[in-house]
């Protein structure tokens, strides 16, 4: 008896579940195998260059309007002025790199694809992953501290997309699999924000800075007391004086020991008594500073890349979207929120001598780890394994360079490149013959942006 594979994969049943969630919402599926293709080199030629101008505009426009909404926030908080705005947004060199990003790939894309097909006679997986690996070049347009970002994410794309082709052939799957990664990553990014900065990238670093509010100069202190450097009172109290400190703050500094064994948190949150206090402090305004960046992120896409949608029906629209917005500034601030917690608990306990004076590199890491996973899931299940996978990349970064440093691995010249090449040939080769593994994100953005092969 002759054994069918692509018969017995049909029968499992994440395939048919799959099946089945795509019967129920056909607009999920891209369907690439009903349009119509360019059948001569001429045709080829004028659909990729088509293809290239569509991609150029749309790219070069959302980040336009992206980089308008950022610096209006800036305007409105008084940091900018408004006079500049058009130049800071849609004049700025790296829209116009993402555009021709863009563009290039799917010029690439485009021509390579339908020239292999015309070539060989044949319209399957290696026409899309040879086009892919070829219009991976394309991301050499962009500035080369900015190639490694883009070449992780699409990295880390790939491989989401071959673990859902596993999944949806019943081949691995775990439960809760995009908090649990995310948690992993977190608990390797806050070890990185706490003892090792260096290996973070300067704008993601900053970030988390004002996410987190807790002082620069309190990190740097106690990366140093971890490392076994007791904290001298003067610098502890050159940190505090800079930060609005409260009167019993001043005064606890002011009695420090000339050297002390661990950064208390009078030194971690001078500006408010109390480690409760700090909690309701920390929600707050965390939630309100990023509620604009989280308002920006969820409604430029909806308005730009999905217009149709909007037009049929903008109350439904808009009311999902402001939902998304306050639960991802509830789950960042949660986030934030349990960390300085976690972090205070560990003061606490050494205050009543309970833990000495341990204070492990390590417990950052846990931290991280167990105050990320319950934070997650206050973010729609849909935008988890976004937020996993681009935490992700950053991990990846920092575990790579602590591991350089200590000479466990080399250095690959141009690496990036090759690792986008190789991303990019992996999923376009899944968008040419099975687009339903990658993710609805992944899927649109392909979609819109480069639409027919």
């Amino acid at each position: 008896m002759k054994f069918d594979l692509n018969e017995r994969l049909q029968r499992t049943e994440s395939y048919q579940r799959l099946v089945e969630k795509l019967k129920r919402n056909p607009s999920e599926r891209v369907d690439t195998k009903d349009w119509p293709r360019p059948n001569t080199p001429k045709e080829v030629i004028q659909h990729a260059i088509k293809g290239a101008v569509r991609a150029f505009v749309l790219a070069f426009g959302v980040r336009g309007s992206v980089n308008f909404c950022l610096y209006l926030i800036r305007v409105v908080r008084g940091k900018a002025p408004l006079a500049n705005i058009l130049d800071a947004s849609f004049k700025n060199i790296d829209a116009l790199r993402f555009g021709a990003m863009f563009s290039s790939f799917a010029l690439l894309w485009k021509s390579v694809n339908n020239g292999m097909r015309l070539y060989r006679g044949k319209d399957d997986r290696l026409n899309g992953l040879v086009g892919g690996a070829v219009a991976g070049l394309s991301i050499l347009f962009e500035k080369k501290e900015r190639r490694i970002d883009i070449a992780q994410q699409m990295l880390v794309r790939a491989l989401q997309a071959i673990y859902n082709a596993g999944k949806a052939r019943d081949i691995f799957y775990f439960k809760h699999g995009d908090a649990l990664l995310f948690a992993l990553t977190c608990g390797q990014v806050l070890y990185a924000y706490t003892m090792r900065p260096d290996t973070l990238p300067p704008d993601f670093y900053a970030f988390m800075l004002k996410a987190a509010r807790c002082p620069k100069g309190a990190l740097e202190l106690n990366a140093l007391n971890v490392r076994g450097a007791p904290i001298k009172a003067a610098d502890a109290i050159s940190v505090v004086k800079k930060l609005r400190p409260t009167q019993h703050a001043l005064d606890f500094v002011h009695q420090l020991p000339s050297e002390s064994d661990i950064v208390t948190c009078e030194i971690l949150h001078p500006w408010v008594d109390g480690c409760y206090a700090t909690v309701f402090d920390r929600f707050t305004n965390v939630f309100k500073s990023f509620l604009p960046v989280y308002g920006t992120l969820h409604f430029v896409p909806m308005l730009l890349l999905r217009t149709q949608h909007f037009k049929k029906d903008p109350v439904n629209m808009l009311s999902k979207t402001t939902i998304a917005t306050m639960k991802s500034g509830a789950f960042l601030a949660t986030f934030v929120t349990l960390y300085q917690y976690y972090i205070c608990m560990h003061r606490q306990l050494y205050k009543r001598g309970l833990v000495g004076s341990f204070n492990s590199k390590y417990i950052y890491y846990l931290a991280g780890f167990f105050c990320a996973y319950p934070s997650i899931f206050l973010e729609d299940k849909k935008r988890r394994s976004e937020l996993a996978l681009y935490v992700l990349p950053k991990a990846l970064t920092s575990f790579y360079q602590i591991a350089y440093s200590h000479h466990w691995i080399f250095k690959i010249k141009h690496f990036e490149v090759l690792m986008t090449s190789a991303a990019m040939g992996i999923i376009m080769s899944f968008y040419q013959e099975e687009a339903d593994v990658l993710s609805s994100f992944v899927r649109k953005i392909m979609y819109q942006f480069f639409q027919k092969n």
